[in-house]
């Protein structure tokens, strides 16, 4: 696709994301190439960093069979987490800072070491991660294309809109990263529920699949950075009024109100 539609098509989403405007620049997106769409992605990212923000690591989205019958997606995406969406908990969540606001339970593991071995053994990968902390991820629930793509989801940056970070921190090693499980809570009802094996067999396949992802870009995992590896349940929406708990067995509990 010609770089300057590109260009247009991540503007569309880059404005949509400051704004809550949208216009549609292609009839269909899904007329992009797989690799067009993750261009689109970078684009829309570079838009950020030059209005301020910075990249703090990646999320890996569409890992759980709850999410892909959600969506009617059979493949996972990579995405961008940046400063500017990172949210310590406790932090006031505003409504109407979002658009069709819609969450899930998160494990967000924070790099010591940097990691670019798509075959990394499962011992090298936990020795990469400095710790481990729960989270809720924030999402624009929102298509604008008529049939839902996995092009327009990329483009999207996976309708990520920013990640609540609990205060708790265990090391990885106390993680069970196939029966880890999580309950998610909304005004005190169990909304939701899964196991850690739930997220591509464990969120240390979804680690590899993301230092595969990266590796065909020249690029890898560096320490420091923190990685949201994909939920073991589908999307929540949730509205204003709202309280949000998610539980983990061994990574603890985060919470937040919806204002």
């Amino acid at each position: 696709m010609h770089s300057e539609v590109l260009l247009s098509v991540a503007r569309s989403f880059y404005t949509f994301s400051k704004t809550g405007d949208f216009s549609p620049i292609l009839a269909d997106i899904g007329e992009l190439s797989i690799e067009d769409a993750y261009r689109c992605q970078e684009i829309h990212q570079q838009l950020r960093y030059l209005d301020g923000d910075e990249p703090v690591g990646y999320k890996v989205g569409c890992t759980s069979a709850a999410i892909r019958q959600q969506f009617g997606f059979n493949n996972p995406i990579c995405g961008r987490l940046t400063k500017g969406g990172m949210i310590n908990e406790g932090t006031p969540i505003l409504a109407d800072d979002y658009y069709s606001l819609a969450i899930e339970p998160e494990l967000v593991l924070t790099l010591k070491n940097n990691i670019s071995n798509e075959n990394a053994t499962d011992d090298e990968i936990l020795d990469s991660i400095d710790y481990v902390q729960p989270g809720i991820e924030l999402h624009n629930y929102v298509y604008h294309y008529p049939k839902p793509t996995r092009q327009e989801l990329i483009c999207s940056n996976g309708i990520h809109a920013g990640q609540i970070t609990g205060n708790h921190r265990v090391k990885a090693r106390d993680i069970h990263w196939t029966l880890e499980g999580v309950a998610v809570f909304v005004n005190g009802d169990l909304v939701a529920s899964g196991v850690a094996a739930d997220v591509m067999g464990g969120p240390l396949e979804s680690v590899r699949f993301l230092i595969k992802h990266l590796k065909q870009h020249d690029q890898g995992l560096k320490a420091g950075e923190h990685i949201i590896p994909g939920s073991a349940t589908s999307l929540i929406p949730v509205k204003r009024g709202d309280e949000v708990t998610c539980s983990f067995t061994h990574a603890g509990s985060v919470s937040t109100a919806i204002l």
